[in-house]
């Protein structure tokens, strides 16, 4: 059974990937960054660890959401609640926890990147200094998830 789903998985040819940053200019550097990918992606937004844990829970506003992410590009520093209270509250829930999440984010601190994989991350990436660095993070992100 493990086989046939991961074999499912892989004979997909969309993807569903939400971006949790509150920084609008960084959502759409993921976007154009994802679009390089040599898969169809759908890529939703949100701003803040509360609206991130409202979409994997289909509550308020994304209440009527079909799918489960297959993958989520979550920053640490958002305002309502940080990447590192998203990624708690998904381990204390047991939630979705088959969902790669990769931190992308400012810090470049390597205390917060042991923090942020040992609660769960699968990776963790500095945004860079340039629109182009956020744009190689999502396609080396892309090759590691769907290739």
């Amino acid at each position: 059974m493990a086989f046939a789903a991961v074999y499912f998985y892989f004979m997909r040819t969309s993807f569903t990937i939400v971006v949790a940053d509150d920084d609008i200019d960084d959502q759409e550097l993921a976007k154009e960054g994802f679009e390089d990918c040599k898969v169809q992606v759908q890529v939703n937004s949100v701003f803040n660890g509360l609206q991130l844990m409202d979409y994997l829970l289909k509550r308020d506003a994304y209440k009527n959401i079909e799918s489960t992410p297959d993958l989520i590009i979550l920053d640490l520093n958002m305002p309502l609640m940080d990447g590192f209270n998203v990624l708690k509250e998904i381990k204390a829930q047991k939630l979705h926890t088959s969902i790669p999440i990769y931190v992308v984010t400012t810090s470049i601190s390597k205390a917060d990147k042991e923090k942020a994989l040992a609660l769960g991350a699968k990776g963790f990436f500095s945004k860079g200094f340039s629109s182009e660095d956020i744009k190689k993070v999502m396609m080396e992100i892309c090759r590691d998830c769907f290739s």
